[in-house]
C-alpha cells in the first residue's frame, strides 16, 4: 500500500487511524508527507499535481518497489490518479476517499480558489498560518477525544508552512481529470464517499466512482472524518482496500 494524505495535513494526521489496522492485518504499506507538507520536500517553486505524482514514483524507485495499491485521500486522490495515468504498470489498484476529478465544479469551489489566489501574497508574511488548525475548531470544542489529542494534532498541522498550503492549493485548483480516466477502468478501484462532506461535494465524489466504474463505500461523515471519526474512517478505508485486493484486473 502507498498512502497519500490530504491537502494541508500530513501522513500521520490523515492515516493515524488506518495504519494500526494495516499492521494488524499484516498489510505492508509506506507513506510520506507530500511536497509542501509536514516533513516533506519544500514548496520552493510552483508545481502541479503531476509533480506530486512524480515524487511518489521517485520514492517507489528509490525503495525498489514495483507495484502498489494506492490509497489517496482528498489531495491524495488526484496524485494517485496521475500516477496511475502516467505509470499504469506501477499501480495495482486504487482505494480513494473524499476526492474528485476536479475541484472547480461548484460555485463554492470556484469562490474558494479566487479567494486563495487573492490571498497568496499574504502567505509570504505568514498570514493564514493557522488555517489548518482552525478547520478543526468546532470539532475540538465538541469532541473530548479530539481535545485530548489536540497538542499532538496542532503540532503536526503546524509543520506544514502556509506557503506549502497555498502552493498546493494552486495546483489542486488547476487540475482536471474529468473524462480522462476511462483507461484506468481495468485497474481495480474503490471509492469511499463521505456523504456529508462540505469540502468535496459528494456528487463529485460519485462522479469519480462512476467514471472509474469503481465500487463505492458510503461513509456518513464530513471531510474531517480521518481525525474526528478515525475508527469509522479506518473501517471504510479498510473495506475499500479489501475490495481492491480481492479484485482481479478487469
Amino acid at each position: 500500500m502507498l498512502l497519500l494524505h490530504g491537502w494541508s495535513w500530513s501522513l500521520d494526521v490523515n492515516y493515524f487511524g488506518v495504519m494500526p489496522r494495516l499492521v494488524a492485518d499484516r498489510v505492508g504499506f509506506l507513506g510520506y508527507d507530500q511536497r509542501g507538507h509536514g516533513r516533506g520536500l519544500p514548496a520552493d517553486r510552483p508545481f502541479e499535481i503531476e509533480d506530486l505524482a512524480a515524487d511518489a514514483l521517485a520514492l517507489l524507485d528509490l525503495l525498489g518497489i514495483g507495484k502498489v495499491i494506492v490509497s489517496g485521500y482528498s489531495l491524495g486522490g488526484p496524485v494517485a490518479l496521475h500516477l496511475a495515468l502516467s505509470h499504469p504498470d506501477r499501480v495495482a489498484g486504487l482505494a480513494l476517499a473524499a476526492t474528485a476529478l476536479n475541484y472547480r465544479q461548484t460555485l463554492r469551489d470556484r469562490t474558494v480558489w479566487r479567494v486563495l489566489t487573492a490571498a497568496t501574497p499574504l502567505a509570504r508574511l505568514g498570514v493564514g498560518s493557522s488555517i489548518s488548525a482552525r478547520y478543526f475548531g468546532l470539532s475540538r470544542r465538541t469532541s473530548p477525544d479530539l481535545a485530548a489529542m489536540w497538542p499532538w494534532l496542532f503540532g503536526e498541522l503546524a509543520r506544514t508552512p502556509v506557503s506549502g498550503v497555498f502552493a498546493t492549493g494552486r495546483a489542486v485548483s488547476r487540475y482536471d481529470l474529468r473524462h480522462r480516466v476511462a483507461g484506468l477502468r481495468r485497474i481495480p478501484a474503490a471509492v469511499v464517499i463521505t456523504t456529508r462532506d462540505t469540502v468535496c461535494h459528494p456528487r463529485t465524489q460519485q462522479q469519480l466512482a462512476d467514471q472509474l466504474e469503481a465500487r463505492s463505500f458510503a461513509l456518513p461523515a464530513d471531510h474531517d472524518a480521518p481525525v474526528v471519526r478515525p475508527a469509522e474512517f479506518a473501517a471504510a478505508v479498510m473495506a475499500a482496500i479489501a475490495h481492491v485486493r480481492s479484485s482481479p484486473p478487469k
